[in-house]
């Protein structure tokens, strides 16, 4: 008898432990599934999230305390190569009587990786009154390795030498702006 519950006990131990082996295997290919998968859709975004989507430039009088001259706005799409950068619904506002133009460039590091855009392409826009010129779809693209790390868009008000600028890295989430 002694023999009997000590043989049914040595074959519940080893059936449990078949069972539960069985379970730990199954859920341990589940959670390898699952990690596949998630890396598959982490390495399909391309980009990282992180890169700004949007973009303004200001030229403002006085240091920023007086009337805006210029305002280049626009969204930023960035290739996964990071090659090329398209900037959509891009607009330049000028303000009546002022002289002013939109320059864009790629850059890694401090050089200029792109053929830069300019609008108009050469002297400025100077309105009689406010008006908001719409520039459409410009493409940024760069044709070496590692891409283009930062775009900068400027605001350009010519007659009293202003220039906003907003400064888009691709590693941030928003462009830094600001005047020189």
């Amino acid at each position: 008898m002694f023999f009997s519950l000590c043989y049914r006990a040595t074959i519940f131990r080893v059936m449990s432990s078949m069972g539960r082996s069985f379970v730990m295997g199954k859920l341990a290919r589940i959670g390898i599934g699952l990690g596949i998968a998630v890396t598959l859709a982490m390495g399909a975004t391309g980009v990282a999230s992180a890169a700004p989507s949007a973009f303004v430039a200001k030229a403002v009088h006085s240091g920023g305390a007086g009337a805006t001259a210029a305002t280049a706005t626009g969204t930023l799409a960035w290739s996964s190569s990071l090659k090329t950068v398209t900037l959509a619904n891009v607009k330049l506002f000028v303000k009546g009587g002022e002289c002013a133009h939109v320059l864009i460039a790629g850059y890694q590091g401090s050089t200029v990786v792109t053929d830069p855009f300019r609008f108009p392409s050469s002297g400025c826009l100077r309105p009689a009154a406010d008006h908001t010129y719409p520039i459409g779809t410009v493409s940024q693209t760069a044709g070496v390795a590692g891409g283009i790390q930062d775009l900068e868009v400027f605001a350009i008000d010519d007659d009293h030498d202003v220039t906003g600028f907003a400064d888009c890295y691709q590693a941030e989430s928003t462009c830094r702006t600001g005047l020189f």
